[in-house]
């Protein structure tokens, strides 16, 4: 996680990281919040296989060595569900010679038995966005930074708001509202699987554009002190993929952020 930040930091580089949400895609399968699609399938495929490119880094799950450093639940995923699963498809990624960017960047905490560096990696995390003026791009009920200070050291902050079921089927909207707003900003996404295809297909953009999955729900985890995956009563939870019984949320300065909905 460190290196693949580093060198994010270091190049200013955009990124791209693929989860057990993508693999599942790429084998055929629906995930909770996006139904397969062929085409989806085969573009999540054609990145992974093609590895770096640009100035653009892709990730995969950094679970192939030392599987001590993570918690009895996560080594039994990758071992009994994960391996197995896309055992064939793994080979393939690993007969390209392609080499990988860490997908837990945004993953810094719960999932690992020492938490005694999360805070510094946290600190490092910001440095991404310090200064800068964003655009954070995501589902909508995700609201990422709502209620933590996980971006207040930003310059300023636009929002699009995508459906949080099925955003691929909106692709196109979506991508044309970022291209609409995309200035100088750092671009931030937070919408599954659609954020790898948007950051893919917006390569001629000179912006960074970097795909943060579930970064809002490890923050939290960490700011709490949380042993195990609490369920967020007021936000899109990580691996609580249903969205169910999620309240309301009356914040002013989120709403004035949002510069457009797309449903």
């Amino acid at each position: 996680m460190d290196e693949s930040l580093d060198l994010i930091l270091q190049d200013n580089k955009s990124v791209i990281r693929f989860g057990d949400g993508e693999f599942d895609l790429i084998r055929g399968a629906s995930i909770p919040y996006q139904t397969y699609d062929s085409e989806l399938a085969n573009r999540l495929k054609d990145i992974i296989l093609r590895g770096q490119f640009n100035n653009t880094l892709v990730c995969l799950p950094d679970v192939f060595t030392k599987p001590e450093r993570y918690q009895d639940f996560t080594q039994s995923f990758y071992e009994t569900s994960f391996f197995p699963n896309n055992e064939s498809f793994l080979k393939e990624i690993g007969q390209t010679g392609n080499w990988y960017g860490s997908t837990f960047i945004s993953r810094p905490y719960i999932d690992i038995v020492d938490k005694s560096k999360s805070a510094a990696y946290f600190d490092k995390l910001k440095q991404l966005w310090s200064g800068r003026d964003l655009i954070i791009v995501e589902g909508a009920l995700t609201r990422s930074g709502v209620g933590n200070d996980l971006f207040t050291n930003t310059k300023s902050i636009k929002r699009i708001i995508a459906p949080s079921k099925n955003a691929y089927q909106k692709i196109d909207q979506i991508e044309q509202m970022i291209r609409k707003n995309a200035e100088d900003r750092l671009v931030l996404l937070m919408l599954g699987p659609i954020a790898k295809v948007i950051v893919d297909d917006l390569q001629d953009l000179d912006n960074q554009l970097i795909d943060l999955g579930h970064i809002d729900s490890e923050y939290e985890w960490f700011k709490i002190g949380a042993t195990y995956k609490v369920k967020l009563k007021n936000k899109h939870t990580a691996e609580f993929n249903f969205d169910e019984n999620i309240e309301a949320v009356h914040d002013q300065t989120y709403e004035n952020e949002i510069i457009g909905k797309i449903e």
